[in-house]
């Protein structure tokens, strides 16, 4: 299920892996509450198929079906249709795992839901919703049909999912917004702990498969062979055709280790072997720049604003924390943390 929807909430991207689709855990993005309400509310009760098996309603002194609830968020119930109509699996039937990881998305949404209207006022509308989604149904090349099927929503399904991103993306612009102005002491702290944010290199490198051959390259160019011919002759990685040139840029913008190695190079002498995921590496760096404390400042203040993970992270731990959730116990158990609804013991 949503194989191809960009979730911005890792949490939410466990029905994924419930319907059967890549989990794909990931936070970020933030946006408003919106007219795609949470689905249905105890107002409008229906009954649907239960989890693994189909149930039939019950009948309660002849006025009609009872509402057949699957949880409670802050005292406002989750049917079972609630969950069931927002996808399309197994036709009218969901095994319990497939229906705990998607219960677990419907709650985290309500949740959601209405903390952006309650905490930030945000609202969402259903045109906004549609842009959304339009926009990645023509991504896709699909069409919307195969798209609503490839991904095993239903359009209600498709629309709260998408809903929810939209809310998460705002909610994380409105926590940055609020984020108070890093001190003095941050700025500096960050100075000096974070120098690949700032400090630009201008670097080449030569990417061999072990160790041993990096090591070899890099008494070659130590002995005074040209690098960039030596990059072009051996090197696997794709900068070799042009010399091993990557460029100027900050030090953050490669691995770790690779990031630690430019800034730490001595100017125009090749240093190495450098061990990443990608491979062994031989490192020329032939310009560096430094800036002082007072020229990062800027560059500083907004990486320490920009961290949308961090505040997302720090807002959403109160939030789900503080959220009173009950799931009846026939359709698993809540956590506030992943899987969130563990489905029940077999």
């Amino acid at each position: 299920m949503l194989k191809r929807f960009p979730a911005a909430l890792a949490a939410l991207a466990m029905a994924a892996a419930a319907c059967g689709g890549d989990s794909q855990p990931a936070p970020t993005t933030v946006a408003p509450a919106s007219t795609v309400a949470p689905t249905t509310s105890a107002a409008t009760p229906t009954s649907a198929a239960a989890p693994a098996t189909t149930v039939a309603p019950a009948e309660s002194d002849n006025r009609g079906p009872v509402y057949l609830q699957a949880a409670t968020v802050n005292g406002e119930p989750i049917g079972m249709d609630d969950v069931t109509r927002l996808v399309t699996v197994g036709g009218d039937t969901m095994s319990p795992e497939q229906f705990a990881s998607v219960l677990a998305s419907v709650i985290l949404g309500r949740i959601i839901y209405a903390q952006a209207q309650s905490q930030f006022g945000i609202t969402l509308t259903d045109e906004e919703t549609e842009e959304r989604i339009a926009g990645m149904v023509e991504q896709s090349g699909v069409s919307r049909e195969q798209f609503l099927e490839e991904n095993e929503v239903t359009g209600e399904g498709l629309a709260y999912f998408v809903g929810t991103d939209i809310l998460v993306e705002r909610i994380v612009d409105e926590l940055a917004a609020a984020d108070s102005p890093a001190t003095e002491e941050e700025l500096r702290e960050m100075y000096d702990s974070q120098p690949a944010s700032y400090t630009e290199v201008c670097s080449s490198h030569i990417l061999l498969e072990s160790e041993s051959e990096a090591q070899a390259v890099l008494e070659r160019a130590q002995a005074g062979e040209d690098f960039a011919t030596l990059a072009m002759e051996l090197s696997i990685g794709p900068s070799g055709p042009g010399g091993g040139e990557l460029g100027c840029t900050t030090a953050d913008t490669y691995v770790t280790e690779f990031a630690e190695a430019t800034i730490t190079a001595p100017l125009g002498e090749a240093v190495g072997p450098v061990q990443t995921q990608f491979g062994w590496h031989v490192i020329l760096v032939s310009e560096r720049t430094v800036p002082s404390f007072e020229e990062a400042r800027a560059a500083l203040e907004s990486a320490r604003v920009s961290d949308p993970g961090a505040l997302w992270a720090e807002w959403w731990g109160g939030v789900i924390t503080g959220a009173a959730v009950e799931v009846e116990p026939e359709y698993g158990q809540w956590t506030p943390q992943q899987p969130f609804v563990i489905p029940p013991a077999s």
